[in-house]
């Protein structure tokens, strides 16, 4: 528990270090998309590789996939019932930030450091499925309900197909059904590029942190941060509650529902609509109240 603590209060350090020294000059929001670019491409799938690459597969896990997929249509439509009165344009932003996680730039951090590579595979599973949601059906109904045309279906496979962290997923994923290991000097390798992601993710968050807004904004907001957390605690009790898996993979679970919107989400509503500073200073929140939330959970589920 201490440990834990501990690990926790290093990543708080090193937000707020890189939030100010960004607020100072020093260092920018772009660096912030270079760390992420970094943590998407490098860092973080080669900690997926070696999680994956460790492990023995177990069928049951495959539920996760499903898990991610079916807390995504709950939070998706709740959200869109809440802003059912207002105009397309919020509604869509609604889609996107009332469901979606952050799961590789925010959740993969902390599950890689407090509890090991049988927790990352697990938060790995529910990412899939919450990958397909967000980059899939949900950026589609949202960009239906703005007003505007469905994405084309092939664009929206170019989007999963072009994104490393969930290529990689389904490549360890096939490795893992057919009991295939990589060897061990690669093992090693990524094991140490590895290391590197709960750093550089965590300095990436503090830059990428703005925290501007409309008043106009914080209702909004609000409201769907409401849903998103009081739904989270619902969803994290159920699991834990009533199903069977081991303890390491319910903490995981109950962890990473307690996430902030998806980053990818405040892109698609920006293109889609125009509540893009909207959707980006929901984002912003979301991450600190999900710092807030990690803090307090690490110390209980870990």
């Amino acid at each position: 528990m201490v440990q834990s603590f501990f690990q926790v209060a290093l990543f708080l350090f090193l937000i707020i270090l890189a939030y100010v020294l960004k607020r100072l000059g020093i260092f920018t929001q772009r660096d912030g998309t270079t760390l992420s670019n970094i943590t998407l491409n490098i860092t973080l799938p080669a900690a997926i590789i070696a999680s994956f690459n460790t492990f023995t597969m177990d069928y049951s896990l495959l539920l996760l996939i499903l898990t991610g997929i079916g807390v995504n249509v709950v939070l998706m439509g709740i959200s869109y019932l809440a802003m059912h009165r207002t105009n397309s344009q919020l509604k869509a932003y609604a889609l996107l930030c009332g469901s979606t996680y952050n799961i590789g730039n925010f959740a993969f951090p902390f599950v890689q450091a407090l509890s090991g590579p049988t927790a990352l595979v697990a938060a790995s599973l529910f990412d899939l499925g919450n990958a397909l949601m967000t980059t899939g059906l949900t950026y589609s109904l949202a960009a239906s309900t703005a007003g505007g045309t469905r994405p084309d279906t092939k664009d929206l496979v170019k989007k999963l197909f072009t994104s490393v962290p969930f290529i990689t997923y389904l490549l360890m994923l096939g490795l893992s059904f057919a009991s295939i290991h990589l060897p061990a000097f690669l093992q090693n390798w990524m094991l140490a590029i590895g290391k590197a992601n709960p750093i550089i993710a965590m300095l990436m968050i503090g830059f990428m942190l703005d925290i501007r807004f409309e008043r106009s904004w914080i209702h909004y907001s609000l409201v769907l941060l409401s849903i998103r957390y009081v739904l989270a605690v619902a969803f994290a009790f159920l699991f834990i509650r009533f199903t069977d898996f081991a303890p390491v993979i319910k903490s995981t679970v109950a962890l990473v529902v307690f996430s902030p919107v998806a980053s990818s989400s405040v892109a698609f509503t920006d293109k889609i609509s125009d509540q893009g500073k909207l959707a980006s200073f929901t984002s912003s929140l979301s991450v600190m109240v999900s710092i807030i939330c990690y803090t307090v959970l690490s110390v209980f589920l870990t």
